[in-house]
C-alpha cells in the first residue's frame, strides 16, 4: 500500500491500445511472482508483494480476495495512461453478509494529499472524468479517500475493465487513457509530466496502491538559466580582476 517515488523519462513515453492487457506495458502476471510484474523501461509503477499466502494486507484482512497488487502509469502526447492489477474485482464483492465496493480512480497533483481529479470505475459512468471531487473515506481510512461523492464533469476517459482472470489466479485489470487536456494547467504541456500521486482502493479499505509520480520538465526552468549567466559573469569577472591586478574579494 505504500508509495514508491520514481522519476519519469519523457523520451520512453509510448502510447498504449486501452484492451485490459498488459502486454504493451511489458508486464505478463504470472502465479505470484514479483519478476513478472516488471513493466517496460519508462513506465513508472508500483507492485505489492504477490505471496499469495498473505493474509494480512495492512492494514487490513482479506488476502487474495481484497489484495490491491499494482499500479502503472507513462503517457504519450495526448494521454496519461494508467493500469490498476487487483484481486478484488470493479463488481464488487459480497463478504460474510457485506457488499464490499471498489473504489474510484484518484490523482493528486503537486502530493499533497487533496485529490483534485477521480475516475468513476463503476456503473454507467465508468470512465467519466471528474475535477475538484469530495471524496468519502473507506471503513480503514488510513487507506483513503475511495470513492468520489461529488465532482465537475471535465471529459471522458478511454476505459476498459477486464472482468476475466489472468491464469486462474485472482488477478483483475482496469486500465484507461485520460486526455491531458482535461487536466488544465495542472498538466501545461505534452512532453511535461507534474508532481502527482495516483491511489486507488475498495470501500473496505483492506488494502490500497499509491505511486507517486516525480516533476519532469519540458525545458530548465528560468531560473536555472538566470544562475547559470549569473555564474558565468561571476567568473568572468573574476577571471578579469586577476589580469589586472585589483584584489578579488
Amino acid at each position: 500500500m505504500f508509495a514508491l517515488v520514481l522519476g519519469f523519462n519523457a523520451s520512453h513515453a509510448f502510447a498504449i491500445t486501452v484492451d485490459g492487457q498488459l502486454n504493451d506495458w511489458g508486464v505478463t502476471p504470472g502465479p505470484y511472482g514479483s519478476s513478472d510484474w516488471t513493466p517496460n523501461a519508462g513506465v513508472s509503477y508500483f507492485e505489492e508483494d504477490q505471496n499469495p499466502g498473505i493474509y494480512y494486507l495492512s492494514p487490513g484482512y482479506g488476502g487474495q480476495d481484497f489484495d490491491a497488487e499494482a499500479i502503472y502509469f507513462t503517457r504519450d502526447n495526448t494521454f496519461a495512461y494508467f493500469a490498476v492489477v487487483s484481486g478484488f474485482p470493479l463488481d464488487g464483492r459480497y463478504y460474510q453478509g457485506q457488499q464490499y465496493d471498489a473504489g474510484d480512480f484518484a490523482i493528486d497533483f503537486g502530493s499533497d494529499g487533496i485529490y483534485d481529479f477521480g475516475v468513476e470505475t463503476r456503473g454507467a459512468d465508468r470512465g467519466k472524468v471528474y475535477s475538484n471531487p469530495t471524496w468519502i473515506n473507506p471503513l480503514f481510512t488510513s487507506c483513503g479517500p475511495y470513492a468520489m461523492a461529488t465532482g465537475t464533469l471535465v471529459g471522458n476517459s478511454a476505459f476498459f475493465y477486464n472482468n476475466t482472470t489472468y491464469l486462474a489466479n485472482g488477478h483483475y485489470v482496469f486500465e484507461f487513457g485520460i486526455p491531458i487536456s482535461l487536466f488544465g494547467s495542472n498538466w501545461s504541456a505534452a512532453d511535461y509530466i507534474p508532481d502527482f500521486t495516483a491511489h486507488w482502493t475498495m470501500s473496505c479499505g483492506n488494502d490500497c496502491v499509491n505511486l507517486t509520480v516525480e516533476q519532469v520538465p519540458n525545458s530548465p526552468e528560468p531560473n536555472t538559466f538566470a544562475l547559470l549567466a549569473l555564474g558565468l559573469t561571476a567568473a568572468a569577472a573574476f577571471s578579469f580582476s586577476r589580469k589586472r591586478g585589483i584584489p578579488a574579494f
